[in-house]
């Protein structure tokens, strides 16, 4: 297992910033290169199961079709389990708290990853952190455009 964590303040409410990451079937708009698709299987009250297709293409392109379990711990905490794919096992927590007049976001992922793929560890989990990021950022601007 391999452990990545960061952490991003931003300018938004961290209420409006959840409500946007837990619109799981929107979240393909904030990355539409890699974040192909997003399909919900199942929804029990805080949790939701999805399937996504992920492109990835740094040394080589590949299409990844996973599922992930989604479980709202608290206020504006969210963990995701995935379920299947290369990194079945794996999970991502995100924690968004108040910071002065915006949002620190707290990410801890424990990334699982099956043999074939373990060689690609290091690519993956800049992945991962860059795809995050750019959510969050693109996230943000939409927010703060909207309040203004």
């Amino acid at each position: 297992m391999t452990t990545l964590d960061f952490s991003i303040k931003l300018g938004a409410n961290p209420n409006n910033l959840f409500s946007l990451i837990t619109n799981y079937k929107n979240l393909p708009r904030f990355l539409p290169d890699q974040l192909k698709n997003v399909d919900i299987l199942e929804e029990d009250g805080n949790r939701v199961i999805s399937e996504e297709t992920l492109v990835f293409s740094s040394l080589i392109k590949k299409t990844i079709i996973q599922k992930t379990e989604h479980k709202i711990l608290g206020e504006n905490n969210l963990e995701s389990k995935i379920l299947s794919g290369p990194a079945k096992n794996s999970k991502i927590n995100v924690l968004l708290e108040k910071d002065g007049d915006g949002t620190l976001i707290t990410v801890t992922i424990q990334l699982e990853l099956d043999f074939k793929t373990k060689i690609f560890s290091p690519i993956i989990k800049k992945w991962y952190k860059s795809m995050l990021t750019g959510i969050f950022y693109k996230m943000n601007t939409e927010i703060i455009n909207s309040e203004n």
